[in-house]
């Protein structure tokens, strides 16, 4: 898989070398086995932790794993990660908005949200959220996404199934799964089969655009405007840069 990735940029490391992560991901497919994925031999090893839940439960069971393993200690009156760990300690989730109506979202999940990314980064644990989805991300691989509305994860699998649609057109398989009328991106190429399938080989190749349509959404947003509201925006990009780096 090396050569699929244009970002790689050093020779085989040394052992004490090799990049290692612990990745908590919210759902069980599209997160773990993106990730996965990524893993070179000789450069990096990526441990996927699936179905770890979202916000403040991803993170409680990061903090749980990561204490039993000695990688998280309880020092100066908070949890933080050991200073002698090696490992890259990630979080993975999405804001998942509870209404189309960002109005009609109570106050205290916004602050839900927020709170356990603050929480995160005085751990030393990192984040990669996704506002409001981790397929942002994967929307990012095929164009510009504007920041003038806040967009609903609902709108990003509307546009991955159209986008879709128009991919593979070569499979008869695939062009038999789209032509069905019931076709829809979260219903199908989020299952584990379809998304290996058909998913990951269209990515690899669209990583530096996807990177630099993410630092440009996060580009919009200064640090005083809270998480809740960095909507549409992603971190996953830097995840993806220190793993490929």
């Amino acid at each position: 898989m090396a050569e699929q990735w244009e970002l790689q940029t050093s020779d085989e490391r040394s052992a004490d070398q090799i990049l290692n992560f612990i990745i908590f991901c919210e759902d069980e497919v599209s997160e773990p086995y993106y990730f996965s994925s990524l893993e070179v031999s000789g450069k990096s090893k990526i441990n996927c932790l699936p179905n770890q839940k979202q916000g403040k439960l991803n993170l409680d069971n990061t903090i749980a794993y990561c204490r039993e393993g000695g990688l998280i200690v309880f020092d100066q009156n908070g949890y933080r990660v050991n200073a002698e760990s090696t490992e890259n300690i990630w979080c993975v989730y999405d804001r998942d908005m509870e209404d189309t109506d960002f109005e009609k979202i109570k106050v205290a999940n916004h602050i839900a949200f927020d709170t356990a990314i603050q929480t995160a980064g005085i751990a030393g644990i990192n984040v990669a959220w996704s506002n409001d989805a981790f397929e942002l991300w994967i929307l990012l691989h095929f164009e510009e996404v504007s920041t003038e509305t806040m967009l609903h994860r609902e709108y990003i699998y509307e546009r991955l199934t159209a986008l879709f649609k128009t991919l593979h057109p070569d499979n008869e398989d695939f062009q038999a799964m789209v032509a069905h009328p019931q076709f829809y991106y979260k219903n199908i190429l989020k299952k584990k089969q379809p998304f290996i399938t058909y998913v990951l080989p269209v990515l690899h190749d669209r990583t530096e655009q996807a990177i630099a349509r993410a630092n440009n959404l996060e580009a919009n947003f200064n640090h005083n405007i809270a998480f809740h509201l960095r909507n549409p925006c992603t971190q996953v990009h830097h995840l993806v840069k220190l793993i490929l780096s």
